[in-house]
């Protein structure tokens, strides 16, 4: 059976043009004409896609119309073919059009910018010109329909097939098996709702809602420069699901004899929609018809009654917001892991901060990421790499405040013992049954015959007994610390002027050990193995050396990360040489200095590997103890912590999507090289006041905080304490 179609549009009278000025959008310019006819760009925010570079050059549209008319300067150069593919006769013919209408809805598709008074939704785009209607009725067989079909799914280079057209009735098996075979090719086919007013569909928009059709089949009806359903516009009805709004009264686009006209019709509003396919396709060629379409419907901006109607179907076409992510954005990974790139972050230690800022601002960290359709995105990665927490006066307040109970004993052999628990009372002062104990740090060093001494620690104490820690806490060798609340098993022998050190520093120990005290916090901290061994010059002077081989768990150097931008572990082998002499009875220099080798930093997602990587740090301290009152302490120190001297990160960076879906990857080498050295000069005096309360002052100097050239960080701070 035969159906004749009609050529859906309704001529509106063309006014006269004038200037005006409107801020350019595009790469190639748009004239003032341009800047000011072409309402239907902003209303779909085309204009905003555009902007950001979406112009879709790539993509082809096959228009299955009245034909184009070649020489009309915003189509000239805009074909994808130098011939035109006539379906009532199955001959190719001069590009030419007859009527107008072919040659206006290519316009809304991709007419070039800079040449008239209109411009295209996909300008960059090229349009492949089908005739379906014959010169002498201007109506179209569903015979001529069918091979245009075939003639526009056979062409390898055609994503998006544009058909203002429509009948009252399905147009028999010739076209649905034509129409199958298009969906099966994986097309897009974007159909007008027609112009009579009904509740539903004509057809063959009303394919739409049949099941073989995939959801590749959009209806398109049309809305006034309000928004409102156009009085002539078939509604969305039982084809809503698969039915969007467009700009369809009054939109005006290239016509017959190099001119201009203003048309009305569902005619105008589906190659609003084919333009904005096609702006998908050529953006992301991977996409499939049918998730292209999804991306129409998901991001339209709901109109009529709340979520989809039987009016307005999905909504009004969203060109901005189509062509921006939907859904969570996730960083592609050479294996099967998922990670969100919201929650790519690394926090830095001062170690790794100035050298990854230096190679986040040189753009090293840029590549892509993927929204729910596998499309890519630019991103900068160096955004998720954070500065180093710093150990401020606010910090230290809090730690005063603490309500800590703190106990020491001493042996008559030297063995010592000494805890400190933080007690919280949540429902008030008088609660006891309610207190709630954390054990914050415990030591106890057991004198054992022979010379031999057994030293337990755990929390802030762990660590103590090695190097010059015992002497002053500021002296403690920092790479000691990237075991993180570790809990330390060490024992040690004295020969004379001689002493061996050797021990673990654990941190799941930690966690078992705090756990029975009261709620603890468990973290995976790392491990560290440390020897260590000193020799006694005279009564005044000590030398030494410590080995240790520290383990990071979700770690290196301090820094942390998700599972974007963190290592999953890194092994550092770390020789530290120290000394010490009194230059009096109550004050002693001390120095350290440690150069540390990081290897074994492994990832499996950006950061791969961590190479090659030397890091050093050192101090220099006067301790003293009751200088000026009985009692007091004083410590001045000038350190550099730890700071990477060289070394490279292996980055592997999501670059692109191929035509097949699968992200391309570019392997960088970052370097890791602080740009500079911190210098820090610190000063920490503690007075008692009584045998309860004391008073402590501290201030400290950072040049080039964070081994960052030109940063300075000054610090000072008085705290009270009193026990109760």
């Amino acid at each position: 059976m035969k159906s004749r179609l009609i050529a859906t549009a309704i001529a509106v009278a063309f006014p006269a043009l004038s200037h005006g000025q409107v801020a350019e959008l595009l790469a190639a310019p748009l004239n003032s004409y341009e800047q000011l006819y072409n309402r239907v760009q902003k209303q779909v925010g085309a204009d905003l896609a555009q902007a950001r570079g979406y112009t879709g050059k790539g993509a082809v549209v096959a228009i299955l119309d009245t034909g184009f008319e070649g020489s009309h300067p915003e189509l000239k150069t805009q074909f994808a073919s130098t011939q035109m593919f006539d379906a009532s006769t199955g001959k190719y013919v001069a590009i030419t059009d007859g009527n107008g209408h072919g040659t206006h809805v290519a316009g809304i598709v991709a007419g070039s910018t800079g040449t008239g008074y209109s411009y295209g939704i996909a300008p960059d785009a090229r349009v492949l010109p089908i005739k379906v209607f014959t010169s002498s009725t201007w109506t179209a067989s569903s015979t001529a329909l069918a091979a245009g079909l075939k003639n526009a799914t056979a062409n390898n280079s055609v994503s998006v097939i544009s058909m203002s057209l429509g009948g009252s009735g399905p147009l028999g098996g010739t076209f649905e098996t034509a129409l199958r075979n298009t969906v099966n090719a994986d097309k897009l086919v974007v159909v007008a709702a027609g112009n009579s007013a009904g509740t539903d569909p004509q057809w063959p928009a009303r394919y739409a809602k049949e099941s073989w059709a995939k959801g590749q089949i959009v209806a398109v009806g049309a809305v006034d420069a309000n928004n409102q359903i156009a009085s002539f516009s078939n509604r969305a009805g039982d084809t809503a699901n698969w039915y969007l709004v467009a700009p369809g009264t009054s939109v005006l686009s290239s016509y017959r004899g190099g001119s201009y006209a203003y048309m009305s019709g569902t005619s105008m509003a589906t190659p609003v929609v084919a333009g904005a396919a096609a702006l998908l396709e050529a953006a992301w060629p991977q996409l499939k018809a049918g998730q292209v379409a999804a991306i129409l419907f998901q991001t339209a901006t709901d109109l009529g009654a709340p979520g989809v109607d039987a009016i307005y179907g999905r909504g009004l076409l969203n060109v901005d917001r189509a062509m921006q992510p939907v859904g969570t954005l996730s960083v592609p990974t050479s294996g099967t892991k998922t990670v969100s790139t919201s929650a790519t972050v690394l926090r830095t230690s001062a170690a790794s901060w100035s050298g990854l800022r230096a190679a986040a601002a040189a753009g090293q960290f840029r590549g892509v990421s993927v929204d729910a359709f596998n499309r890519d995105f630019a991103v900068d990665y160096g955004a998720g790499i954070r500065a180093p927490a710093r150990d401020g006066m606010a910090a230290l307040l809090a730690t005063a405040g603490r309500p800590l109970w703190v106990n020491e004993q001493v042996a008559r052999d030297g063995s010592r013992f000494l805890s400190a628990v933080e007690v919280e009372r949540p429902h008030g002062s008088f609660a006891g049954e309610d207190e709630q104990r954390t054990l914050v740090a415990t030591s106890a060093l057991f004198k054992l015959a022979g010379g031999k001494e057994l030293a337990l620690a755990g929390g802030s104490l762990a660590g103590r007994y090695f190097g010059l820690a015992e002497l002053d806490g500021t002296l403690a060798n920092p790479y000691l610390g990237l075991t993180r609340s570790a809990a330390q098993l060490a024992f040690g022998l004295s020969r004379g002027a001689w002493q061996v050190k050797a021990g673990v520093l654990d941190g799941g120990l930690n966690a078992a050990m705090a756990g029975q005290h009261g709620p603890a916090e468990r973290a995976s901290g790392g491990r560290a193995l440390v020897g260590e061994l000193n020799y006694a010059v005279d009564d005044a002077a000590m030398v030494g050396a410590q080995l240790a081989d520290v383990a990071e768990a979700d770690g290196w150097l301090g820094a942390s990360g998700s599972a974007g931008l963190g290592l999953s572990s890194a092994r550092t082998r770390t020789l530290t040489a120290h000394g010490s002499y009194r230059l009096s009875d109550a004050v002693t220099l001390a120095a350290q200095y440690s150069i540390a080798r990081t290897s074994d930093a492994r990832g499996d997602a950006l950061l791969a590997a961590a190479r090659g990587v030397r890091s050093e740090a050192f101090a220099l301290g006067l301790v003293g103890h009751g200088n000026f009152l009985v009692g007091d302490r004083l410590s001045l120190t000038l350190s550099s912590p730890m700071r990477i001297s060289r070394g490279t990160a292996k980055v592997e960076m999501p670059v692109d999507i191929t035509a097949a879906g699968d992200p391309v990857f570019e392997s960088r080498r970052v370097p890791l090289a602080s740009t500079s050295r911190e210098l820090k000069l610190a000063l920490d005096y503690a007075m008692p006041l009584s045998a309860t309360t004391s008073l402590s002052w501290v201030a400290a100097l950072r040049d080039n905080a964070d081994h960052v050239a030109g940063e300075r960080d000054v610090q000072a701070g008085m705290v009270y304490r009193a026990a109760f």
